[in-house]
């Protein structure tokens, strides 16, 4: 019995001690190997090449960075060891959603927004949490007060959105305007592309490489942080993520390793690329990226005073454009395109003027199809008919904006029908619109120029409106990269011939009508483009 408890005594003291011995490998396995709570999947593995310029676990962690025509919010950084060589690695994670602030506005229930929302309560968080909440319900807008996040896919139709000034992140709204006493401000954002995971490699940044460009003679000029580093290990990945973190619309990289961050500036206005694809970069050349930040100059985006806007109407046959350019419009100067339909799918896309009435004075241009004799002016937008009539088929045929066709969709009788009814819409509503009022009243836009050099058809539209935008210049330098929007139909691919010998004789036959007209009854509009199609 007294060797028993010996040996039970030894065997008690021996694996104390040895639990005290490990004990602080094993507190320090367990502190290296934790994971913040807010932390999500990796993003990025980089090294960083200067430890004085990278930006810090903490500043990674806190930071909001934008994004095109939104804004990439970082919901959680943070570092990882490995637990086997107890060596630390730097790792950077992010959860990225893609969003764009559409503006703060007033409302005593700010859930009746939306259609079928859910509703969570906030405590105090910050947007960013409920952009998460939201993209986890596959909601693509998104209402924030202190106190709650509001979720939904679909804006209430005719809702008026009246504009508030109380909101901490407001800077699209009227600045006298304010809410009623028992109202609430609500920052209402568009969620464009659903948080995920996402790994940033020189391959997913590839669709976001701009040129090959001549290195400008003084780069400070050109660029707003200055050169960051010239380490060799220097990449253009890092390079991209370090002036996106810095809210830098541009990365560029020199020959000589060199990390500039900055915007579009009159010393740079990406012209005369030298290449197009991310080669080698040789001497005296600059490699530029478009990162995913927002640049203010040409998004911010507001609803007038009520009244201050006189009626403008911007007329086209449907399938001409007439969504793209009013993105152009509102990019241009800063104030929201209204609209006669009232379309949901738009409003909820962020054209938000589409909930207006066409008589609040509080937008720019204003859409519309029909053509009415009235004293007004008048923007008329033209397509060349072949285009036109495509596009307003597929938008029918598929129900979106930006649907595109297949080829099974034009082998059925329904096809040659509606070439000859598009085509004869085509010839009676333009000539109806250059009717409509008196030619000095009209500024006609062919679609073709804009796509050719949207600055300069811009340039003309807004002299035409008479709006004073006292950044135009600078509006339109952010729009060389911004041009396309959210409802810009992809362009079509080639490959087959879908108009018919009978189709191309029927439309060549309008399009000469209505060149003859201009030529004759308004010699001051600009000539019809040669639009026909060979036979």
């Amino acid at each position: 019995m007294h060797y028993s408890k010996v040996v039970a005594v030894i065997l008690i003291t021996f694996w104390i001690l040895l639990l005290i011995s490990l004990q602080p490998s094993y507190m320090r396995f367990k502190w290296k190997t934790a994971i913040p709570k807010n932390e999500s999947a990796l993003v990025m593995h980089h090294k960083s090449p200067l430890s004085t310029s990278s930006p810090t676990s903490n500043e990674m962690f806190s930071s909001s960075i934008s994004i095109g025509n939104e804004r990439t919010f970082m919901m959680g950084t943070g570092q990882r060891w490995t637990s086997s060589a107890q060596v630390m690695q730097q790792e950077t994670y992010e959860l990225r959603c893609k969003v764009r602030y559409l503006g703060c506005f007033c409302e005593k229930k700010p859930e009746k927004f939306f259609k079928k929302q859910s509703i969570y309560l906030m405590d105090n968080k910050k947007p960013k949490d409920c952009f998460k909440i939201c993209s986890q319900k596959h909601s693509k807008l998104v209402a924030w007060t202190p106190m709650k996040c509001i979720c939904g896919n679909m804006l209430i139709p005719n809702k008026a959105l009246s504009p508030s000034n109380k909101c901490t992140n407001n800077i699209l709204t009227y600045p006298k305007v304010t809410c009623a006493r028992n109202d609430v401000s609500a920052e209402i954002y568009l969620i464009t592309k659903f948080c995920e995971n996402e790994t940033l490699t020189m391959e997913s940044i590839s669709s976001n490489f701009i040129g090959l460009f001549k290195e400008p003679s003084n780069f400070h000029e050109t660029t707003i942080t200055g050169h960051i580093s010239d380490d060799s290990q220097v990449t253009p990945v890092w390079c991209y993520l370090y002036c996106e973190r810095k809210e830098q619309t541009l990365s560029m990289v020199t020959a000589a390793n060199k990390c500039h961050c900055g915007h579009t500036t009159d010393q740079f206005r990406l012209n005369n690329t030298l290449e197009s694809k991310p080669n080698q970069i040789i001497s005296d050349t600059v490699a530029a990226w478009r990162t995913a930040a927002q640049d203010f100059r040409c998004d911010l985006r507001i609803f007038l005073p009520p009244q201050t806007s006189e009626k403008i109407f911007l007329r086209s046959v449907p399938g001409s454009g007439n969504t793209w350019l009013r993105h152009l419009i509102e990019s241009a100067t800063g104030v929201f395109t209204g609209s006669v339909y009232h379309d949901q799918v738009l409003a909820s896309g962020g054209f938000l003027g589409e909930l207006d009435s066409i008589s609040s004075g509080r937008t720019s241009v204003i859409k519309a199809h029909d053509a009415v004799n009235c004293n007004s002016k008048n923007i008329v937008l033209i397509r060349n008919p072949f285009d036109a009539i495509l596009a307003e088929y597929t938008r029918q045929r598929s129900s979106s904006h930006t649907g595109l066709g297949n080829i099974n969709m034009f082998d059925k009788p329904d096809w040659t029908q509606s070439v000859k009814r598009l085509a004869k819409t085509w010839l009676s509503r333009n000539i109806a619109y250059l009717k409509s009022g008196k030619i000095s009243l009209l500024l006609v836009v062919y679609y073709e120029d804009v796509k050719q050099d949207h600055i300069r058809e811009l340039r003309r539209i807004v002299d035409f409106t008479g709006f004073k935008v006292n950044n135009l210049e600078e509006r339109l330098l952010c729009l060389q990269l911004e041009s396309t929007g959210l409802f810009k139909r992809p362009p079509k691919k080639d490959g087959f011939n879908l108009y018919s010998r009978d189709q191309i004789k029927l439309i060549n036959d309008y399009i000469a009508t209505l060149r003859s007209y201009i030529e004759k009854d308004a010699k001051s509009l600009p000539p019809l483009p040669n639009y026909e199609k060979q036979l």
